[in-house]
């Protein structure tokens, strides 16, 4: 039964509160936040206040225009995100505070919990798969489908599955999905569809049988929710009088339907975003949705938030000049009252080493001027450059955090503590069972569990019913069948915890199982204190329920308890685990920093095929989408200029350990597209070639012609078109169909002739 009907009911209207909600706005946020009605396109500039505005429409849609909140949902895209808007609008007006805000997965999460039935095959207590849920699941898929799992690896499958779902179903399963998933270097189309449709069947098959969903799930169950039964989309679309939607560039085209559903009966649609930082298109993102809004919302009222509060003039002229080379964009003009500032650093190193110590060396000297460490960021486009920056960071005793928000989950207790709670609130789940069943050792071996898993797979019921099976049991022998009826016994005792406050559940959760062997299995060495981390673990699950007492009582729909706490737990992002009280140099990648600010900002490797990295020089090279790749990197780049409030360094490295080779670096195309009057200590301009080799004379170099054929170490086989210079300057331009045009200096390259042009 549908748990829409008991939702609408309205409370009185809150009382106008005494602060003036348009106070210290600006002409065009004042705009924003008075809208009356219809849809509206804010393009908001970084750091010009879009929250502020956000939370003070929700306030003055209830307070002026008599909206009950309930009827308001605000959605954005991290934890971290909504939980600022709520405790913005709670202290703006409290009663306001009551109105939907969360993330669009959350949302989804919310509804689902509600209405998932009407579906079939699902129950409200569904579990939520993490990617390592996922690909176990998909692994077991492939096998059972005879396919190799080497050759069709679980996370690449997974994620031709979560594109197409992020596509909305709209891919047809023929040669346009061969095109997606076919490997570069097989070619072989046809065979990758047939691989996709028949683990992506049997991996579907897998998640209802465990009444689980994956996090894409999350939103297409909602459209298939929405498209499949018209009513309970009419009964959403007519309880949110009022839509906003946070950074609308970075929603993709499942996000975008389900705007329009919920929008569909009044068309107050507001969203907010800055096509200049869409910067997730690889996972699905379309920048499209916003650059297209005026088309999809004819008469809509379009407001510019240009002025910027957080970054001195210097760094934001600079990220003005970059961005303005992008043609998919809205023209806005940044400006900001803080002055010019310093200009921007840019620190031309020898290798990664020496970049990581240049960048600690101005660290403390920052720190000695007075500077907080937890003022300061140092941003990466990819992760292998960390280790470097670690390192330096370390020597110089340096405290610093890196931001990792899924990094504690996946720590073994945790995952093993977590299993036995999904399987207490879920006994249909599969892949808690397995983690669990075995979790400290009951002496259940693997022939065993195969032997389990076949049995329910016949008979077409859980793996945990099946160890409940007296007939299962009578056929096992050994150690496996007295563990079995042991964690039989255990799983029934999980079932009365289920519905304890989440932090009592755990702790019942411990004391069923024989911890002391648990943690003496997972001993080593070096090892982590995972007492301690099981002990915050169940922290965290007393501050969850604190919260939502707090929540409910202010009047708030929050569902609390073991099945709450499961659910944000699997809902957590990397900014999520953030640290602001903590005095400590934040680490992390550029796409985890978006929306972030610090007063100091480094960012490292600014390098060609690092930024931009080298797929989007290959796509532009291979002419496809033209420069959408490279575009995508720049408004990375944008992005990551702009966090930085008032100094910013940008370093390079002029050669860089790569795959265990050293490879010389050209300066990224990006600096010079920055005018020089805003650097000190500007890039060379001269290209750099692209070395890749030890340092050391090669035997002898090989007598190469162009059109020949050649094999490299890393890059594989390709083809020299062009050979220039001699002797210690003899260089080939070589094109690798795996890895893009490489200018190779012959002393080092090492290349293997294995056929002639002629031939």
């Amino acid at each position: 039964m549908s748990a829409t009907g008991d939702l609408f009911s309205t409370h009185a209207r809150p009382e106008a509160p005494r602060e003036d909600l348009l106070r210290g706005l600006n002409a065009a946020q004042v705009e924003a936040v008075t809208h009356d009605s219809g849809a509206m396109l804010i393009v908001a500039g970084p750091g010009s206040g879009k929250t502020r505005v956000i939370t003070r429409r929700i306030a003055w849609l209830a307070r002026n225009r008599h909206v009950d909140p309930r009827r308001i949902l605000a959605i954005t895209f991290t934890n971290k995100a909504a939980r600022e808007m709520r405790e913005r609008v709670a202290q703006i007006l409290p009663e306001a505070s009551r109105a939907w805000i969360s993330t669009f997965h959350s949302m989804g999460a919310r509804i689902l919990r509600r209405e998932i039935e009407i579906l079939g095959g699902y129950t409200r207590d569904f579990t939520i798969y993490d990617t390592g849920d996922r690909q176990s699941v998909i692994k077991r898929a492939i096998q059972d489908s005879d396919y190799d799992v080497t050759r069709f690896k679980p996370a690449v499958v997974g994620g031709w599955i979560s594109n197409w779902k992020n596509q909305g179903y709209e891919a047809p399963e023929d040669a346009d999905v061969a095109r997606v998933v076919a490997d570069e270097e097989s070619g072989d189309g046809a065979l990758e569809t047939e691989v996709f449709t028949r683990v992506r069947k049997r991996y579907e098959e897998s998640l209802r049988a465990s009444n689980a969903l994956d996090f894409d799930d999350l939103l297409v169950k909602v459209l298939e929710l929405f498209e499949r039964h018209p009513g309970v989309r009419d009964a959403y679309a007519e309880r949110f009088e009022h839509l906003l939607v946070d950074e609308y560039q970075d929603t993709n085209r499942v996000q975008y339907r389900i705007v329009r559903h919920l929008g569909s009966r009044y068309g107050n649609v507001a969203v907010c975003g800055d096509p200049d930082q869409s910067i997730y298109g690889w996972r699905g993102a379309d920048i499209q949705n916003i650059l297209d809004f005026e088309r999809d919302f004819p008469g809509c009222r379009v407001v510019l938030l240009e002025q910027n509060y957080r970054s001195v003039n210097t760094v934001l002229k600079a990220a003005q000049a970059v961005i303005e080379r992008n043609s998919q964009r809205k023209r806005k003009d940044l400006w900001s009252e803080r002055g010019d500032g310093e200009r921007i650093a840019v620190l031309e190193c020898e290798n990664e080493q020496d970049e990581g110590e240049r960048i600690a060396e101005k660290i403390l000297s920052l720190r000695r001027e007075g500077v907080k460490a937890k003022e300061i960021a140092v941003f990466y486009r990819v992760n292998f450059l960390q280790r470097a920056i670690e390192t330096a960071l370390r020597l110089a005793r340096i405290p610093y955090q890196v931001v990792a928000g899924t990094e504690f989950y996946e720590r073994r207790e945790i995952k093993d503590l977590v299993a036995y709670a999904k399987l207490a609130v879920n006994p249909r789940d599969d892949v808690a069972f397995r983690r669990a069943v075995n979790t400290p050792a009951r002496g259940i071996g693997d022939k065993s569990l195969e032997q389990l898993q076949r049995f329910a797979a016949d008979r077409r019921i859980s793996q945990l019913e099946a160890a409940r099976s007296t007939e299962l049991r009578s056929q096992i022998r050994g150690r496996a069948k007295g563990g079995l009826e042991s964690f039989a016994g255990l799983a029934t005792k999980l079932g009365e915890i289920a519905q304890l406050p989440a932090g009592l559940a755990l702790r019942g959760i411990l004391g069923l199982i024989d911890t002391a062997a648990w943690y003496s299995e997972m001993a080593t060495e070096q090892d982590v204190d995972r007492e301690a981390n099981v002990e915050e673990l169940v922290g965290h699950a007393d501050a969850y329920e604190e919260d939502v007492l707090a929540r409910r009582a202010n009047g708030e729909e929050v569902r609390g308890g073991l099945p709450g706490f499961l659910e944000e737990i699997a809902l957590v992002s990397d900014a999520d685990a953030l640290e602001d009280d903590t005095d400590r140099v934040t680490l992390m990648t550029l796409h985890a920093a978006k929306g972030l600010e610090f007063p100091v900002v480094f960012l490292a490797g600014c390098e060609e095929e690092i930024l931009p990295h080298v797929r989007a020089i290959r796509q532009a090279e291979e002419g496809s989408d033209a420069e959408s790749g490279i575009e995508e990197e720049r408004r990375l780049f944008y992005v990551g200029l702009t966090r930085a409030a008032d100094r910013l360094h940008l370093s390079h490295a002029r050669s860089r350990r790569t795959f265990g080779e050293w490879s010389f670096r050209s300066p990224s195309r990006f600096l010079s597209e920055i005018p020089k009057q805003l650097l000190s200590g500007a890039p060379p301009e001269e290209d750099e070639l692209v070395v890749l080799g030890a340092f050391e004379p090669p035997p002898q170099i090989p007598d190469l012609a162009a059109g020949d054929r050649v094999e490299h170490d890393h890059f594989g086989r390709g083809v020299i078109e062009t050979l220039q210079g001699r002797g210690v300057n003899a260089r080939a331009t070589v094109r690798f169909p795996a890895h893009g045009t490489k200018t190779l200096l012959l002393q080092y390259a090492k290349l293997k002739k294995i056929g002639s042009a002629s031939r």
